[in-house]
């Protein structure tokens, strides 16, 4: 009888034990899918396309080498990188009918504004220089809208990550959003030489004397989501991008401050680099969803090989480019500036969330 009690002591304590173990491993793997679901990709992705972690690598390299590096980088940022950034939104426009839904003709109307503007600006002023400073303007309310863009999609991962509703809007996040944006637009309008000592000196200390207060913007914020993550003991991987964000602005911010023209080019080049290849990472998280691999159209297509289609875009769309610019850069720079201008306007059409009809 005893034998039998123990027999039966023995198999309890195993059915308790392998529970636990079964817990702890349901509870382990729990774990481990909520950090992934933080990610856009994974840890190693987001941190070199999204976060891109190595610009300080790139900096380096160009404020170290001499001009034929620098040269060579800059070639392959503009014709391989900046120029396929901006012209793969025209491809998402084209072929995802799910984008444009409901308002084909508001993206038709953008195209003819923007293509028959620039035509017009051309033939009346045959100059670019007008075109230029719309672009920079444009460009830089794109920077800050992207760079801001991207970083709500994480904190809305987290919220889906940590199995919570994701909370409404509030004023907290509005005032966040507003100065998150307004820092990066006052660096990009720093490193354009406002406030530099080029003319009269009215106003020059005064910006200067500005630059200390700014630059605690991006601590101050980053100290605000530390906290939020401390309090709800939830890990962010937003945060190592804020942090990259952050910390090339403040670089750029010192730079201007101290009027380092080199300085400034080299870190404005990372800049662009660091902007198109999140823009890119961004859109092939987008791109590769199940969703949109089990679909039977063109961005289906897209989808199942992703990867060997964006490589043949870039390449494609990148000799291209130095070919019409080798022979026709004038043709080339026009063109630029329309898909530039277009990139500008869908960007912030086919990445708003959109209404659900009532």
């Amino acid at each position: 009888m005893s034998s039998v009690v123990e027999t039966s002591n023995a198999d309890t304590h195993s059915t308790v034990d392998s529970s636990v173990t079964t817990a702890a491993e349901l509870s382990g793997k729990r774990d481990a899918e909520q950090r992934r679901g933080h990610f856009l990709i994974g840890p190693k992705f987001d941190s070199l396309f999204v976060a891109n972690i190595y610009w300080p690598l790139l900096f380096a390299v160009c404020w170290f080498s001499g001009d034929d590096v620098r040269t060579g980088v800059l070639f392959w940022q503009v014709y391989f990188i900046t120029a396929p950034h901006r012209w793969i939104t025209l491809i998402l426009v084209s072929t995802d009918r799910n984008r444009t839904r409901g308002r084909g003709l508001a993206f038709v109307g953008i195209a003819v504004a923007i293509v028959g503007g620039v035509c017009l600006l051309q033939l009346s002023t045959a100059s670019l220089l007008c075109l230029g400073a719309i672009d920079y303007v444009w460009n830089a309310w794109h920077f800050a809208a992207q760079h801001h863009g991207i970083y709500r999609i994480y904190q809305r991962k987290s919220s889906v990550a940590k199995s919570t509703a994701a909370a409404p809007y509030s004023w907290i996040d509005t005032a966040e959003k507003a100065i998150f944006r307004a820092f990066l637009l006052y660096v990009i309008a720093r490193v354009a030489g406002t406030g530099w000592h080029i003319g009269p000196e009215d106003w020059t200390w005064q910006l200067k004397s500005l630059d200390v207060f700014v630059a605690a913007i991006p601590v101050l914020l980053l100290a605000v989501q530390a906290i939020r993550c401390r309090r709800l003991n939830l890990f962010r991987p937003g945060q190592v991008y804020y942090f990259s964000v952050m910390a090339l602005f403040l670089a750029m911010l010192w730079a201007a401050h101290a009027e380092q023209r080199h300085m400034v080019l080299q870190l404005a080049l990372a800049s662009a680099v660091f902007h198109s290849v999140e823009y890119m990472a961004v859109v092939t998280w987008a791109s590769t969803s199940e969703a949109q691999k089990a679909r039977r159209d063109l961005v289906g297509t897209m989808a199942r090989t992703w990867v060997l289609f964006l490589a043949f875009f870039v390449l494609f769309l990148g000799f291209t480019n130095y070919m019409i610019a080798s022979g026709y850069q004038h043709l080339w720079i026009m063109l630029n500036l329309m898909v530039a201008f277009l990139h500008y306007a869908y960007d912030g059409m086919i990445w708003k969330a959109r209404r659900a009809s009532a």
